[in-house]
C-alpha cells in the first residue's frame, strides 16, 4: 500500500486482461484518448506533469508521483485548480493499484487521500470518487469489448 494519509475512499473492478495490459493502458496516452480523456499532453511519466482534456470539463494538470510497473501510479492534483476547494489549494493524491489475479485478470484499484474533512473536501472527494468509478467502467469496456463508453 501507497505511502499516503488516511485513504478517503477506494473503487475497484476486475479488469479480464493480463496486468501489464491493463497498465499500459492506464499510463500510456495514445490508449487513454480511447477511453478517459480527449486529450492529453503525454504519457505518464514519472516526476512529470500531465494535463488531460475533456470536451465537457477542460483541462486539468495531474504531477504524477510515482510509478512502480504492473503495480502503481501514484498522482498529486491540486484541489483549487481542479476546482473542488475554493479557499486555499493543496494536495490530493491519487493511487492507482493494479494486482494480478492470475494471467488473465486484474483487479485496478484507485484510491485518494488528502482530503479536508469538511464541507468542500467532502464535496471534492465525493465527486472525484464518482470520476474515478467511470474511469475504471470505461477502461473495463474499451479492454474488455473495445467500446468507448463515453460516445
Amino acid at each position: 500500500m501507497p505511502e499516503t494519509s488516511e485513504r478517503n475512499y477506494t473503487v475497484r473492478t476486475k479488469i479480464n486482461k493480463p496486468v501489464a495490459e491493463v497498465f499500459d493502458a492506464v499510463i500510456a496516452a495514445e490508449s487513454s484518448t480511447k477511453y478517459f480523456v480527449n486529450k492529453t499532453s503525454g504519457d505518464m511519466v514519472e516526476g512529470e506533469k500531465v494535463a488531460w482534456t475533456w470536451d465537457e470539463y477542460g483541462t486539468n494538470e495531474v504531477l504524477v508521483k510515482k510509478v512502480v510497473a504492473n503495480e502503481l501510479i501514484q498522482l498529486g492534483l491540486d484541489s483549487e485548480n481542479w476546482q473542488k476547494t475554493n479557499y486555499d489549494s493543496y494536495e490530493v493524491v491519487v493511487s492507482i493499484e493494479f494486482e494480478a489475479l492470475d494471467d488473465r485478470s486484474t483487479m485496478v484499484s484507485i484510491s485518494e487521500s488528502g482530503w479536508r474533512h469538511d464541507e468542500e473536501g467532502y464535496k471534492g472527494s465525493h465527486d472525484n470518487c464518482g470520476g474515478w468509478q467511470d474511469f475504471l467502467l470505461c477502461l473495463k469496456a474499451y479492454l474488455e469489448y473495445g467500446i468507448d463508453l463515453r460516445k
